[in-house]
C-alpha cells in the first residue's frame, strides 16, 4: 500500500470513529471528523509529489503485458538481472515523469510512453541521476509537421527552450521496433537532450563522432536517406554515433573498433 492510500484508509477510519462516537454519546466529536478530511484534502493535492517521492524509493515493476517491450531495446537485452530490474525501475519513473500527449490525436497507445521512457533510459543509464532536468514534455503528430523553428516538414525535433520533443507517431514507433531498418528516433532525440545538458560530454563526442560514410557502411543509412528520413539538414552526427553505439553495436564493434571503445570509456568516465 501507498502512502497516499495508507492515509486515505486510516482518515476514513477515523472519520468513521467519529461519526460512531458521535452517534452513540450524543457529542459531536469533531477533531475526528475535521482533522482526517484536512489531512485528506492537502495529502490529495499533494498526491502527485508524495507518490514521485514514494516511486523513487520503491519503485513498482512494470505491468506484466508492457515489460516484453523492453527487448527491443539492444542495451536492456543485455543486461543481467540486476541491470534489467534498474532499467525496468528508471523506465517506470521516466514514464511516470514524462507527460506524453497528442496534437490532434485522441489517445495515446500506453505501449507509446513505454518506448519513449526507455528511450531515456537507455541514454541515461551510465548516469546515477537518469531524469534528464527539464525535458518532461513529449508531443506526437499524426504526420510530419513544421514548427516555428524549422518551417520544413519533418519528424523529429529537440525544443531546449521548452523542455519538449516532438515526434511523428507511426515514424517514431517504427523506428523503435525496427532500429536496423530506421534510424532509432527515440534514442537520437534523447541523444540531443543529453549533449544539450551535458556540454562537456557533447565535446567530447565531436571526436568520436562518424562521419556520413562511416554510417552508412555499417547501417546502409546513406546521408540523403537520413535526411529525408527526419526531413532535416543538417543532422546531428554526434546524437546518431550514440544511437549506433546501442543499435548497431555489433557492426560498430567490427568496423569502427576506436569508436566503440572510445564512446564506451566516455560513459564510464561519467558514471555519476
Amino acid at each position: 500500500m501507498n502512502p497516499v492510500q495508507a492515509t486515505y484508509l486510516s482518515s476514513a477510519c477515523l472519520i468513521l470513529l467519529g461519526l460512531i462516537l458521535s452517534w452513540t454519546t450524543g457529542e459531536v466529536h469533531s477533531a475526528l471528523i475535521i482533522i482526517p478530511l484536512l489531512v485528506v484534502a492537502g495529502v490529495y493535492s499533494l498526491s502527485p509529489q508524495i507518490m514521485w517521492w514514494f516511486w523513487q524509493r520503491h519503485p513498482p515493476d512494470l505491468p506484466t503485458d508492457l515489460a516484453p517491450l523492453l527487448q527491443r531495446f539492444d542495451l536492456y537485452r543485455r543486461l543481467d538481472l540486476a541491470g534489467k530490474r534498474e532499467f525496468r525501475r528508471r523506465t517506470f519513473l521516466l514514464r511516470e515523469a514524462t507527460h506524453v500527449h497528442g496534437q490532434a490525436i485522441e489517445e495515446i497507445p500506453p505501449d507509446i510512453p513505454i518506448m519513449v521512457a526507455a528511450s531515456a533510459a537507455t541514454i541515461g543509464f551510465h548516469r546515477r541521476e537518469f531524469l534528464l532536468e527539464g525535458f518532461n514534455t513529449v508531443v506526437f503528430y499524426r504526420h510530419y509537421f513544421p514548427s516555428p523553428v524549422h518551417d520544413v516538414l519533418h519528424c523529429s525535433e529537440m525544443h531546449s527552450d521548452d523542455g519538449a520533443i516532438i515526434w511523428t507517431l507511426n515514424v517514431f514507433l517504427r523506428s523503435c521496433i525496427e532500429p536496423k531498418k530506421y534510424l532509432h528516433l527515440g534514442l537520437y532525440e534523447y541523444a540531443r537532450v543529453l549533449f544539450y545538458l551535458d556540454r562537456g560530454l557533447a565535446s567530447r563526442m565531436e571526436s568520436l563522432a562518424l562521419d556520413y560514410p562511416q554510417v552508412e557502411r555499417l547501417t546502409g543509412f546513406s546521408e540523403a536517406k537520413l535526411k529525408e528520413f527526419i526531413g532535416l539538414d543538417p543532422l546531428d552526427l554526434p546524437a546518431i554515433t550514440l544511437v549506433l553505439f546501442h543499435t548497431h553495436r555489433e557492426e560498430m564493434s567490427a568496423l569502427e573498433p576506436a569508436t566503440l571503445s572510445g564512446i564506451e570509456a566516455e560513459l564510464t568516465a561519467i558514471y555519476i
